[in-house]
């Protein structure tokens, strides 16, 4: 049996009405993402806003031609960001060290968190939310595109909106595939049947192995996105 809710549920909306937020709104919605855990109080995240059309199409073709980038009323590009925290030291006469690894460890963590508690606060406000990880297919021209300085590197895209879609709630692997105690354990094959049989549902051709071998085997997408992202983190100074 499933544990009883906390949080209403999390839908991914990429339906939105024309309507845009109201004056001031996405400056709260930022304001609270800013409480988010930050390891250090160092906030080494940053948020860019995509306000100009012509920015919104490129960049929703750049990740593969996502429509709900160009119809939502806001849209957000969240960044591992280490300069603002050189700047920062260098004006207070502190030498940064050099820590190209850990920095995007730990600016990655703080921008998932805030960016995280960004979509809570969103749709605790009535808006729906959908996180965009295709910008990476086009990651070098994003950097050029959003004038990215070395110490800051795209992560992905928020869309923000009123929804004018209401699709249901996507399934979870079972809690006991993700909930270790004391020592990490491989799952056996019948937990990993049951997990697929439960996703299932996320896809029209009930194949959610089909789905994951797209991304994650040899040859898929994640390899082929690998090569820019590499170059990327060595542009913008987190190689090691």
């Amino acid at each position: 049996m499933a544990p009883e809710r906390i949080l209403l549920p999390h839908r991914s909306i990429r339906v939105f009405r024309s309507e845009p937020l109201p004056d001031g709104a996405l400056e709260r919605l930022v304001a609270e993402a800013q409480r988010a855990p930050s390891d250090a109080t160092a906030q080494m995240y940053s948020f860019v806003r995509l306000a100009d059309p012509e920015s919104r199409r490129r960049v929703a073709a750049l990740a593969g031609d996502q429509t709900h980038i160009l119809t939502a009323a806001e849209v957000l590009i969240v960044c591992a960001d280490v300069r603002r925290l050189t700047v920062l030291l260098e004006l207070n006469g502190r030498k940064p060290g050099r820590f190209p690894a850990t920095g995007l460890h730990f600016a990655t963590v703080d921008a998932a968190l805030a960016a995280q508690r960004l979509v809570d606060a969103a749709e605790a406000f009535g808006l729906g939310t959908v996180c965009v990880g295709g910008i990476l297919d086009g990651i070098e021209e994003l950097v050029d595109l959003l004038g990215l300085p070395r110490g800051v590197v795209p992560l992905f895209g928020v869309c923000l909106g009123w929804p004018a879609e209401d699709p249901s709630e996507r399934p979870r692997i079972a809690t006991s595939s993700v909930l270790h105690t004391d020592h990490y354990r491989d799952q056996e094959r019948e937990a990993v049947a049951r997990d697929v049989q439960e996703m299932a549902a996320t896809t029209r051709s009930r194949d959610w192995v089909k789905v994951l071998s797209r991304y994650f085997t040899e040859g898929g997408v994640m390899e082929t996105r690998e090569p820019a992202l590499r170059r990327v983190l060595e542009r913008q100074g987190f190689a090691w």
